[in-house]
């Protein structure tokens, strides 16, 4: 396999084409060299030393109970030249489908991951790759580098207090650009908490950024009314009203789907409670999304926000990120590019079919499946958690909030990543929803080795307990740092989840509760959650990986139903090597024609030299 570049590219495209501009690299640290495959190989029966650790003793009896599961002996199917038509039962047919043998996992750990395609054709079950894959580069620690384009927005919005709209494809760094713009105007507006409103179109995205739905910072309920009987509404809430006249900042993320009729309702209850004429009563907007994904849904018909009556009036100032930073090839990129605007050449449909391979991963983890349904993710994980033989332990979240309505709070809580009632088991595979630093981030993937009481594990495992063991790989040194000193609590056994970094390396840690909320801009915590921050990750659904970035992804486009969803699912995968896609349909790449027509008069941000 030839070694993975050392430094990721980012590639300045422009926005309605496949060109490409110049390419920048960005110097993040070196990629470590790949672990020799030798080092991934384990012993059916292995030799027992005099010295053996606890973990190793675990993970032995784990291997043995793995290995001595019989399993059926699966009849070869005919080859079709293509399949002719999709399973019943797509992408949730893998998770049923009995082994046929076990694939190698890290040293000392064994699982019988592997999903049999054959039933559906041996264009699945015979075309397998096997890879390992390449490393990203990172950001060092502590620090974000912004493009020049994201710094020329960052300046507009926190020093000249412009109102923007910033969009972008998959990938160009809307989400990493917000932060920094949070990060900004908390610090402008210092102790005045209230001055900045950080919400979104929905509950996930909200949570995301660590604000609330629009609507609830609006205080308009469903905002189902025409403006002036909200406005009667909000006057009679004071918590909503003084939001209302304390806000300097309001942020809308995700504002695809936000409705072009509440948009225009928003503005005029804001002029009304502030009696001032101008759009959301003179408050500074800063709106970013990308169009091309989810729409919003609305009863007569899809009216996006842009065609908002006071759209342009309310943001004069529009800006289109080019810069992408998820993916670094430069074809899968353009495929992307294509996919966005829903106009695939042959070139790029023959490439995305040729991705239905299976891919078996050397390092055992397998990919994230996406859904469009949530019923089918929690069919998918709660199947491959069936054929776990190891037992169940449950964990429950600590929740609260200023919310007492078990109806809203329910609907507030719903929105978290993090799950009211999490089940593992040792072998269950698992993603970190929450940054621990700069190396065990949101959607890093991982496998339960065993559970554990902190304190006994001083004893068993100390090297484990509060700090992050990073194996390099390569037969290098193992170093380590600390990710927060966990305290000893007798009595609760918590997960111990090897991890696989982005850089190749592994990371070994115990996982204890973190926080989880929804703040207002007052202080005010409406819903908080404490939980693991793992859930199962077999298979997410389509809505709640917008924004993610996974390594190893598979898709099943035959469930595909909704404009966008295509494009969501396929550009949260880093490269083309680590997506694997079943029963593409060109039909299925569907971009709104309102969005296309309203693109080509997008404006590019003019930067200045920096």
């Amino acid at each position: 396999m030839s070694k993975a570049k050392s430094g990721l590219a980012s590639v300045k495209r422009d926005f309605s084409s496949s060109s490409v501009g110049s390419q920048d690299a960005i110097p993040w640290d070196p990629t470590p060299p790949k672990a020799t495959s030798s080092s991934q190989t384990t012993s059916s029966t292995p030799e027992l030393s005099a010295r053996e650790t606890a973990r190793e003793r675990r993970l032995r009896e784990i291997q043995n109970a793995l290995n001595n599961r019989s399993t059926p002996t699966l009849a070869e199917p005919t080859k079709p030249s293509l399949p002719s038509k999709r399973p019943s039962d797509p992408g949730l047919s893998d998770a049923l489908q009995p082994t046929k043998k076990p694939r190698k996992l890290p040293p000392g750990y064994e699982d019988d991951g592997e999903h049999d395609l054959s039933s559906r054709s041996t264009a699945f079950s015979r075309n397998k790759a096997t890879y390992t894959p390449a490393p990203l580069t990172k950001r060092k620690a502590g620090t974000i580098e912004l493009s020049g384009e994201q710094k020329q927005i960052l300046k507009l919005v926190v020093d000249d207090g412009e109102s923007v709209f910033y969009t972008g494809s998959a990938g160009t760094g809307k989400s990493v650009l917000l932060r920094e713009i949070i990060k900004g105007l908390k610090k402008k507006y210092g102790r005045v908490q209230d001055a900045v409103a950080m919400t979104a179109s929905t509950g996930i995205a909200a949570c995301n950024i660590g604000g609330v739905t629009i609507h609830s910072f609006a205080g308009i309920g469903l905002g189902i009314e025409d403006a002036e009987k909200l406005f009667e509404k909000i006057r009679r809430n004071k918590k909503a009203l003084s939001r209302w006249t304390r806000t300097k900042v309001l942020i809308i993320d995700e504002v695809s789907m936000l409705d072009g009729d509440l948009f225009d309702k928003l503005s005029r209850i804001g002029a009304l409670i502030r009696r001032n004429m101008e759009p959301f009563g003179g408050i500074q907007l800063v709106v970013t999304g990308d169009f091309f994904q989810l729409p919003p849904v609305g009863k007569s018909g899809v009216k996006f926000a842009f065609e908002a009556a006071m759209w342009k009036q309310a943001i004069p100032r529009t800006f289109n990120l080019t810069q992408v930073f998820r993916q670094s090839d430069q074809e899968f990129i353009d495929m992307l590019n294509e996919m966005r605007f829903g106009q695939l050449t042959q070139k790029s449909i023959d490439k995305f079919r040729s991705l239905s391979r299976e891919i078996v991963y050397e390092d055992g983890l397998g990919p994230t499946e996406l859904f469009p349904r949530r019923e089918d993710v929690h069919q998918s994980n709660n199947s491959r958690m069936t054929r776990l033989n190891t037992e169940v332990r449950n964990f429950k979240s600590s929740d609260g909030g200023s919310v007492t309505d078990p109806t809203a709070r329910g609907r507030l809580l719903s929105n978290f990543m993090a799950e009211e009632n999490l089940q593992l088991r040792e072998g269950a595979q698992v993603m970190l929803i929450k940054n621990m630093d700069e190396q065990l981030v949101n959607g890093s993937m991982g496998i339960v080795l065993r559970f554990a009481d902190p304190a006994k594990a001083l004893e068993e495992d100390f090297d484990i307990l509060g700090e992050t063991t990073v194996a390099v790989p390569g037969g290098k040194k193992p170093a380590s740092s600390a990710v927060g000193k966990t305290t000893a609590s007798r009595g609760i056994l918590y997960p111990i989840v090897e991890f696989s970094l982005a850089t190749g390396a592994k990371a070994t840690m115990m996982v204890k509760p973190e926080s989880f909320k929804v703040e207002l801009p007052t202080g005010e915590v409406q819903a908080s959650r404490s939980q693991l921050p793992l859930i199962l990750a077999w298979a997410l659904s389509i809505h709640k990986s917008q924004g993610q970035t996974l390594e190893r992804v598979k898709v099943d486009l035959g469930r595909v139903f909704e404009k966008g969803q295509a494009y969501v699912a396929l550009s949260r995968a880093t490269s083309l090597q680590g997506l694997q896609i079943l029963n593409f349909d060109p039909s299925k790449v569907m971009a709104h024609h309102k969005v296309t027509e309203w693109s080509k008069t997008l404006q590019q941000a003019v930067l200045d030299e920096w």
